[in-house]
């Protein structure tokens, strides 16, 4: 079961196409555009099960996961990125737990994403970002297991990931930005694996 939520603001048309053919080849799961591109002519795969998703607002999302848990990630200003999580056998959430510090311009949408127990989050701080100019750090997070422990990875001076794509086992994560000179992507992988290098189009 695979679960998205999030608002965001980018060319997602373009990188679907190319991630259902490169990223399943690869061995990567089928990549499905974030919340609210099926408005756009999109159409997620069939086997995608969305039990719950929703935008809370364009700083806030939560996501329940396939086994009932949720999770929740807000951005902060002058703080960064804060989540909490429930358990599977409890509604009650766990306290703040701020993942990602920043004191930058906080960026419209948050991404969060879920694959058979991991999920993968997508944020952007930068000066006047709200406003439409380019992130300036671009947050990239996968939590797995209790979700008390999370691998960050941000990257400067970037326009910020528009997707990610999950393995069915959800011990692979791909994330992907889809720009004029080609698709970018930084790759996650479990165990003592974590991120490796953003590879471009020129890699």
């Amino acid at each position: 079961m695979r679960n998205i939520v999030g608002t965001r603001t980018s060319r997602r048309a373009a990188l679907a196409t190319l991630a259902a053919t490169g990223l399943l080849a690869t061995g990567y799961g089928t990549s499905v555009a974030l919340a609210g591109d099926d408005q756009n002519g999109g159409t997620p795969p069939s086997t995608t099960q969305q039990t719950e998703r929703r935008a809370d607002d364009d700083y806030q999302s939560t996501l329940k996961l396939s086994d009932g848990r949720k999770v929740q990630v807000k951005l902060v200003k002058g703080t960064g990125v804060r989540e909490r999580h429930t358990t599977a056998d409890s509604t009650e959430w766990s306290a703040w737990k701020t993942l990602y510090k920043s004191k930058a311009d906080l960026c419209q949408g948050v991404g969060l994403e879920e694959k058979n127990g991991t999920v993968s989050l997508i944020a952007d701080f930068g000066l006047y970002c709200s406003d439409g100019e380019p992130p300036q750090e671009s947050v990239a997070g996968v939590g797995t297991g209790n979700l008390t422990k999370w691998d960050i990875n941000m990257t400067e001076g970037f326009d910020g990931w528009q997707d990610t794509s999950i393995t069915d086992e959800g011990d692979k994560v791909v994330f992907l930005y889809n720009s004029d000179a080609g698709l970018y992507t930084l790759r996650w992988e479990g165990g003592n694996g974590g991120f490796g290098k953003v590879d471009g189009p020129r890699d």
